[in-house]
């Protein structure tokens, strides 16, 4: 099993610099960092699933600069976009800035995108809210013309744009692994398994237990079959609480989102989910504010067995 550390590595914290030698020296395989690139204050009291906006989501630095600075610091840790709101964002620009991020760590950049779901931050970007899914399925389309072909050119809804150079292209051939990084215990799951099958190299959901799991990747199989996809080459990630695996404390917002896990011997847990057919885990671990950081992720890394 593949073991990686998600965290909310805000700008006031520890240089990223230090947070990225420390994850690669204690064995973890993989660093994920989410974003939001803004809150609006109007947003600042949202509410997902009964669990309000965590307030520090009001001090996420910006994602792939950072990953850069990770990048330039570590030689085996892979990096991950957990994950990017590509809505957000403009499809030539972002394609661009992946793909030089993958240059610079020589092929270490893993993909998982998402829609966003703070309605009041699509106002600010420009788009409306419910249409968010369709904006995001063009642009990441758009992408995979500009990654992969000389004279990229493009029509669609959202993006269109004429024949043009957009260099590098990414170190990772075909491109970089795409993850739909959307999925949870209280959503439902099937047309994001149709997503991952009909376009992307893997799936990111969260929060799901090990019998979960199992059952949305059979659906995931049979997807995978209609749509003649290659199951077995998926990526197949979970975000995982650290406090499931007993390393880790509750998150200081709340522990309401958690009130189903109970922690159990991290070896015995990580083997149920490898036997259900995952095949890394996200240790979901409390934000990274201050020197304390450390001390977090040697803990866990201690109670995942690495070190």
């Amino acid at each position: 099993m593949k073991l990686g550390v998600a965290s909310n590595f805000v700008w006031f914290g520890p240089p990223v610099t230090a947070l990225a030698r420390t994850i690669e020296a204690l064995g973890f395989e993989s660093m994920w960092m989410g974003e939001h690139p803004i809150i609006p204050v109007s947003a600042a009291n949202a509410v997902r699933y009964g669990v309000p906006l965590p307030a520090n989501y009001r001090h996420m630095p910006h994602q792939l600069v950072s990953l850069s600075a990770a990048a330039a610091v570590t030689t085996t840790l892979k990096l991950g976009t957990n994950i990017c709101i590509v809505p957000q964002h403009h499809p030539i620009e972002l394609a661009k800035q992946l793909a030089t991020l993958d240059r610079i760590s020589q092929g270490r950049l893993i993909f998982a995108y998402g829609t966003g779901w703070v309605e009041d931050e699509a106002a600010v970007f420009g788009y409306p809210f419910e249409k968010r899914l369709g904006r995001t399925l063009d642009f990441m389309r758009a992408i995979k013309v500009l990654w992969t072909e000389e004279e990229a050119s493009y029509t669609g809804e959202h993006i269109s744009f004429p024949p043009i150079y957009c260099n590098p292209k990414p170190l990772q051939k075909p491109h970089i692994p795409i993850l739909v990084g959307s999925g949870n215990d209280k959503t439902d799951n099937v047309k994001i398994l149709r997503r991952v099958a009909q376009s992307a190299d893997g799936w990111l959901p969260s929060f799901l237990s090990p019998s979960q799991i199992k059952e949305q990747l059979r659906l995931l199989r049979e997807i995978c079959a209609e749509e003649k996809r290659d199951y077995s080459k998926l990526d197949i990630s979970l975000i995982v609480p650290a406090i499931s695996f007993g390393v880790g404390a509750l998150p200081p917002w709340g522990a309401k989102a958690y009130d189903e896990l109970k922690p159990v011997n991290a070896r015995e847990l990580v083997a149920e989910y490898a036997e259900a057919g995952v095949k890394r885990i996200l240790v979901g671990l409390n934000d990274m504010e201050n020197e304390g950081a450390f001390g977090i992720l040697e803990e866990a890394a201690k109670g995942m067995g690495l070190v």
